[in-house]
């Protein structure tokens, strides 16, 4: 599978070999060491003194940038979360931009819409630069979603100009079902995003799989508001922002 296809998981590996590269070359790293060499070297210090003075050096560093992880490893995941979101928005709007030219109009205002929703989800969902399993369980659906309608919809253009016979109205049909169920997720995204249990295997499903899923985050979120309604005297009024979806 295309990396491209999901944002998660990220590959933390690389992200800590970035932040690893990152700590080596940063002046504060080796510029405290500066003293103990020009002391051995200039001031005919023992060489004992210097290097007891270098080790006390860079334990002092060590302890700075063992403090300094946490919040470095996060930034370079929000960075690589951007990247890929942006990368992914470019080969979505290339695809759009296919069918255009193919003269699919229809298609390419499907998927166009598809892509500009993702943008919409994926700001809601790292606004606060929190990384939560069930931010990551919606992002692989929403991601496989996008790609899902993309392959399908190159599949019956692809299919069409091998001369094979495509039912294109039940093709296009699933993907409007599709675009509804996001559309009823996204309204209710607020509600959603709480703690559950991440199902695996998203980025693998099919369309009909990924819709059946955010169906059922969406019946859970309505379930949540609806007794959070029933317990302060049932109103009705407190519904979560929506966001715009057209």
């Amino acid at each position: 599978m295309d990396n491209h296809r999901s944002t998660f998981p990220l590959n933390e590996a690389a992200i800590s070999r970035q932040a690893l590269r990152q700590i080596l070359t940063d002046p504060i790293t080796w510029v405290p060491l500066v003293p103990a060499v020009a002391a051995y070297t200039i001031f005919d210090v023992s060489a004992v003194l210097s290097l007891g003075f270098g080790a006390v050096v860079l334990g002092g560093v060590g302890v700075y940038w063992r403090k300094q992880w946490a919040g470095m490893t996060a930034r370079m995941r929000r960075e690589a979360i951007d990247e890929h979101n942006r990368l992914q928005d470019v080969l979505l709007k290339k695809s759009a931009d296919d069918f255009q030219a193919a003269k699919e109009n229809g298609f390419a205002r499907k998927l166009e819409q598809f892509r500009i929703v993702k943008k919409k989800v994926e700001m809601r969902l790292h606004e606060d630069g929190e990384i939560t399993a069930q931010k990551i369980q919606l992002e692989q659906l929403i991601d496989s979603l996008c790609f899902g309608v993309r392959d399908q919809l190159e599949g019956v253009l692809g299919r069409e100009r091998q001369g094979e016979e495509v039912d294109r109205d039940a093709a296009f049909a699933q993907v409007e079902e599709a675009y509804r169920t996001l559309q009823t997720t996204v309204a209710e995204l607020d509600t959603i995003l709480g703690p559950t249990v991440t199902p695996g295997g998203a980025t693998n499903a099919s369309i009909e799989e990924i819709t059946r899923r955010l169906r059922e985050e969406t019946e859970i979120a309505r379930r949540v508001q609806a007794r959070l309604r029933a317990e302060h005297g049932g109103d009705a009024t407190s519904e979560p922002p929506r966001l715009e979806t057209e």
